[in-house]
């Protein structure tokens, strides 16, 4: 079966032109108010001088490539107040025997202060070719750098990520432009010990996993937000970075999830023009233009205005799939003095998919496994789904003059989705005449929205002589999903017969929907919480970190079915406290260790077969492990090991029930005195100038009680593997990389129609990128994913195919 998707039409191609000569009108508009970067308040605490001098760059987008043997050594002090980034590194290195050179191409390199300062700028750039500390701004990808990131996801805290006692890892922009990363579900499976579970084109079927146990802790710029707005399909090309902690985040995530918290950090305006645009053209008649631009909005720089926009349209592997996907990204900020800072935007996601299809038939009657082509598309050709998805926010943050900071955010989000889906898994398939398939046929409209506000204040503060720091603050979510019911899964009056699946080309009659509306559904849930953390210092080297979080959380939902009696559930806690407690102790400067935990108290979305929630999942959740930095924070290690106990894990029955309603969602049971554990290993960073890796290998186990292996549909073990090098002398500038993604064995038992079992054998995917520099604005970026086109299933259960070898070009430019 091939793919009859059509040429991308006209029209829509002179859409996707017309979004990269709009960029570069507006850039070429803004170009006389890119000058030099105005004042930013500044409160940094004294520090290693290399790492404090590149933060500064990283923050004000300017360019600096320095040799680490320079600042080895070397403490800045600390810096408070209002500078321009030049001036502010230039106080910092007040004292050292450095100073700030500018190049010939506009970058900034330290030199060490000469007698004579007859060395030319032109001499200066040809010296420093030896290994180097290399930081840029906007989109250059040290925003993906550990060791130069200050994150507040795991503990409210603005935490270095060797300071924070938890396995972390970030994946900046850079990286997923370099990997051409689509969605947010693609770079978080580019993560060490994650998981991705793959069965439907439309992803609301998909699940990321994280040491055995679903992911579905998500957060926007540190703020919570409720997995039912699908974030693991936005588009990732609007954040600067994400940040993902590994294990229980219940203090800042809202509840303490076993597997992982996600915290998305939006892309923010620069005080200075930054723009490019691309177009892609790549496999199955994949096309996408985008655009990104930043530039100051008043001449003072004081207000300033980023815009993401992109439109892309795509065929599939998948027979009769196809997808068509517009973006659009906004954010203002605004200077209220020197001390306060309000930010507003909003994002908008609209996706239409056609032909979308879940999982085909994994067995034939008999027993024995299916062996289908990787075309292969269970859906007719009427199934669709059309979803729209909204963000937007307003912050206000103020600095004071003791150091101290408070900040106020309103998130706004909702999933409009309109879906009819009609696939061929109904009954089982005759192996010798292709009959025995009927059309589970059904459709959804539904709208869930969250409300949510957090307003927290953090600083220093100083007791026995020493000095700390503390945060504290409230949070409240208010979520609403409602929308009509139609006859689950069986339309009467509709023939979803499949006569032979062998030659069926999705021909089915379309289903009318008109008139069959038979109830409603309406789900709420409400949050209200208290939280601090304290981080103390009793010595130089040792840190202790407290927290705790109280809960008072509620979920009511009510099923109305016309004709029979209304069904509702109530659950609700109050009070419930969710400690933390952590302890990270440097070993050297380089090196540090750590220990924490904290409990797990995860309310759950799942249902048991009456079609009742399950009730929270119930734990606890503990870590130990070693960090390192290195070249002056470009380079971080580390590694760790696990342990969590549970009660009431959610695990899906093995006939895989479907329930009539709720999205279309299979019933679970719960499973007491759960436990995992496992070990985790990284390295993430810059090894020498030009050259980035990151490598994390992970093994987790979860058992029942009598030690019976749970979760077997995620591997054991998995490796993630991703470099990139730099070749200047080639050429214009030749950049090359690659990586593998391998996992290990995974099973799923009963899943035949004789109780057989379903087993994906380990394998490797292998990935290549190769980018040129055709000029000093325009490059060009070749991806090739899945080398050598293995054939392997992507779902735990099986019946879905993971993606064939495809390929992409990506022509980009910027302008500074």
């Amino acid at each position: 079966m091939s793919n009859t998707s059509a040429t991308p039409s006209a029209h829509r191609l002179s859409r996707a032109v017309r979004i990269a000569v709009l960029s570069m009108s507006l850039a070429a508009a803004s170009v006389a108010a890119a000058a030099e970067p105005a004042p930013q308040t500044y409160q940094i605490d004294a520090g290693p001088l290399g790492r404090t001098l590149s933060t500064i760059a990283v923050g004000a987008g300017m360019p600096l490539s320095f040799d680490p043997a320079l600042t080895a050594g070397l403490n800045s002090p600390a810096l408070k107040g209002s500078y321009t980034p030049r001036a502010a590194m230039e106080r910092l290195l007040a004292g050292s025997g450095l100073a700030l050179v500018g190049r010939s191409d506009g970058t900034l390199t330290l030199q060490k202060h000469a007698p004579a300062p007859s060395t030319s700028a032109t001499a200066i750039a040809g010296a420093t070719t030896l290994a180097q500390v290399e930081v840029h701004g906007m989109g250059e990808g040290s925003n993906g750098t550990p060791g130069k990131i200050r994150s507040s996801g795991a503990t409210g805290l603005e935490l270095s990520v060797r300071d924070t006692p938890q396995a972390m890892s970030v994946i900046g922009s850079q990286r997923i432009h370099d990997q051409g990363l689509e969605t947010l579900q693609d770079v978080v499976a580019q993560t060490t010990g994650i998981t991705l579970d793959h069965s439907s084109t439309t992803r609301e079927t998909d699940q990321l996993f994280s040491r055995g146990f679903a992911v579905d802790t998500y957060l926007f710029d540190g703020i919570p937000t409720t997995k039912l707005v699908e974030p693991t399909s936005f588009d990732a090309n609007i954040y600067e970075r994400i940040e993902i902690v590994r294990g229980a985040a219940g203090l800042m995530g809202g509840t303490g999830s076993p597997a992982a918290a996600i915290n998305l950090v939006r892309k923010r305006p620069t005080r200075e023009l930054r723009a490019e645009a691309e177009l892609q053209a790549g496999s199955w008649d994949r096309y996408r233009a985008q655009a990104d631009i930043s530039a100051p909005l008043s001449d003072d720089k004081s207000v300033r205005g980023r815009v993401v926009v992109a439109e892309q349209e795509q065929g599939s592997f998948i027979e009769r799939y196809r997808q068509d996907k517009d973006l659009f990204y906004a954010i203002v900020e605004a200077d209220l003095g020197h001390s306060t800072l309000l930010s507003t935007g909003l994002s908008y996601q609209h996706e239409r998919l056609t032909g979308a299809s879940r999982r085909f038939a994994g067995f034939y009657s008999d027993g024995s496994q299916t062996d289908f082509p990787r075309s292969t598309n269970s859906a007719s050709r009427a199934s669709y789904y059309d979803r729209k998805q909204s963000l937007s926010f307003v912050t206000l943050e103020h600095f004071f003059d003791n150091d101290w900071s408070a900040k106020l955010a309103l998130n706004y989000a909702a999933n409009q989705y309109d879906a009819e889906q009609g696939y061929a898994m109904r009954g089982q398939l005759d192996k010798r005449t292709g009959a025995g398939l009927s059309l589970w046929q059904t459709k959804w409209d539904s709208k869930p929205q969250q409300l949510s506000i957090d307003a927290y204040a953090s600083g220093p503060f100083t007791a026995f002589g020493r000095q700390h720091d503390l945060v504290f603050g409230m949070s409240a979510s208010n979520t609403k999903t409602t929308g009509p019911t139609f006859p689950a899964w069986v339309l009467p009056g509709f023939d979803a017969t499949v006569p032979n699946f062998y030659t069926w080309n999705g021909n089915s009659p379309t289903p009318n929907y008109n008139g069959t509306i038979n109830g409603s559904n309406l789900e709420k849930e409400r949050s209200l919480a208290g939280y601090g953390s304290v981080r103390l210092r009793p010595t130089d080297a040792l840190s202790l970190i407290l927290g705790m979080r109280v809960t008072n959380w509620k979920r009511d939902t009510e099923s109305v079915s016309f004709g029979s009696p209304t069904v509702s559930d109530s659950f609700s806690k109050n009070g419930k406290l969710t400690p933390y407690v952590g302890a990270v102790y440097a070993l050297t400067p380089d090196w540090s260790t750590y220990a924490s935990y904290t409990s797990i108290y995860s309310p759950q979305t799942y249902r048991d077969r009456g079609n009742s929630l399950l009730p929270p999942l119930e734990g606890n959740n503990t870590e130990l492990g070693i960090k390192g930095d290195f070249l002056n924070g470009l380079l971080s290690t580390s590694a760790s090991v696990f342990h969590m106990r549970q009660d009431n894990l959610a695990e899906m029955d093995a006939d895989e029930f479907l329930l009539p309603a709720g999205g279309g969602t299979y019933a679970y049971h719960t499973v007491k005195g759960a436990t995992a554990q496992g070990f985790e290993l990284e390295v993430s960073g810059q090894l020498r100038r030009g050259w980035q890796l990151t490598a994390g290998y992970a093994r987790s186990r979860v058992e029942d009680s009598s030690g019976k292996r749970l979760q077997t549909s995620q591997p054991l073990n998995n490796l993630k593997l991703w470099s990139s090098y730099e070749l200047p002398d080639v050429g214009n500038g030749l950049t090359v990389g690659g990586g593998i993604n391998w996992q290990g064995e995974i099973y799923t038992d009963n899943a035949g129609p004789n109780r057989e079992r379903f087993t994906q054998s380990s394998y490797a995917l292998v990935s290549l990128m190769a980018r040129y520099r055709i000029s000093q604005q325009l490059s060009a970026t070749l991806n090739v994913n899945n080398l050598l086109d293995k054939h392997y299933y992507s779902s735990g259960g099986g019946g879905f195919y993971g993606d064939p070898r495809n390929v992409m070009l990506s022509l980009n430019y910027r302008f500074h």
